[in-house]
């Protein structure tokens, strides 16, 4: 997680009055500026002593662990003030995650968050991993046309996986192409089902049954269907998601075609978020038929961000 964090605040977790904020930023990003590191100098590297010394010792040692933000970035967006330097704070935040730990309730720091955007976060109180940002995204893979990632990026998601929904409604070679890369990792008896318009209206070549042939090739003992979205009750016509069981779910900007095909794997524009999922996550209702111009249509249900 991306925070900003002041001084008072990182003395509060260390100090045994609030362990799940300990918890939370131990393995938290830092942002921080030159009046920052005064003041974590000052109060804690000098005076302090224990576990935040130690802690924040280490984690200023590693570039990795820390956003350096320089005095130009605060300016430029019109939030350095000589006059009071626990602004900083509040900027740090801004370019860095939008998240302040802090116990402060003083009316211009709290007005300054306020018009910037960012979340103040009350360091005495205790605050959920559910709430706060990293919880439900467990990857990102931005694609275009300048990159040439290949199916392997995402391939181990799908390890052993049992239980596959996948729907876009324009297939096309590329996209059939990811899914017999990407299948190859599944359990062997996995139940596969792909809804998609295939050549409803002889906008793509990849029809229903060549679907059902390839997949199967890769597959030999799985159980796969192909099946034709009903447009007329789907809210969400344009998505496209690819649901893993109860466990994750691949949410595509553009088609599953984004990766192109070998072995020159040409990328357009695409961005990738693979969302965390349990039991306690809703529902999606897939609305589908097995006739491309199927009048009565069933329900598909797959465990949903959303």
């Amino acid at each position: 997680m991306r925070i900003a964090i002041d001084a008072d605040a990182l003395i509060t977790a260390f100090s045994g009055e609030n362990f799940d904020l300990e918890d939370i930023i131990r393995p938290s990003i830092l942002a921080i500026t030159s009046n920052i590191i005064d003041d974590y100098t000052q109060k804690i590297l000098f005076d302090g002593s224990g576990l935040g010394k130690e802690w924040l010792s280490r984690h200023l040692s590693n570039p990795e662990k820390i956003r350096y933000i320089l005095d130009e970035e605060l300016s430029h967006y019109d939030i350095l003030d000589p006059k009071d330097k626990t602004l900083d704070y509040v900027g740090a935040a801004f370019l860095h995650g939008h998240q302040l730990i802090t116990a402060s309730k003083e009316p211009k720091l709290l007005a300054k968050a306020k018009d910037y955007g960012v979340r103040l976060r009350d360091s005495s109180c205790s605050i959920s991993p559910q709430t706060l940002p990293g919880y439900s995204i467990i990857f990102n893979l931005l694609l275009n046309s300048s990159t040439t990632y290949k199916h392997i990026e995402i391939r181990h998601f799908f390890a052993k996986e049992k239980s596959i929904i996948v729907y876009d409604r324009y297939m096309k070679e590329s996209s059939l192409c990811l899914l017999e890369q990407v299948l190859i990792a599944s359990h062997e008896l996995t139940n596969i089902t792909v809804i998609s318009d295939f050549d409803r209206d002889q906008k793509s070549t990849i029809s229903q049954a060549i679907v059902q042939q390839r997949l199967s090739k890769i597959k030999p003992k799985a159980k796969i269907n192909c099946y034709f979205p009903d447009l007329k009750k789907l809210d969400d016509k344009h998505d496209r998601h690819i649901h893993l069981g109860d466990r994750l779910q691949l949410s595509f900007s553009s088609g599953i075609d984004c990766f192109g095909l070998p072995p020159n794997f040409n990328n357009s524009e695409c961005d990738i978020v693979v969302h965390y999922l349990s039991k306690d996550h809703p529902f999606r209702d897939y609305y589908v038929t097995t006739e491309p111009k199927g009048r009565r249509s069933f329900i598909i249900k797959a465990r949903s961000k959303i």
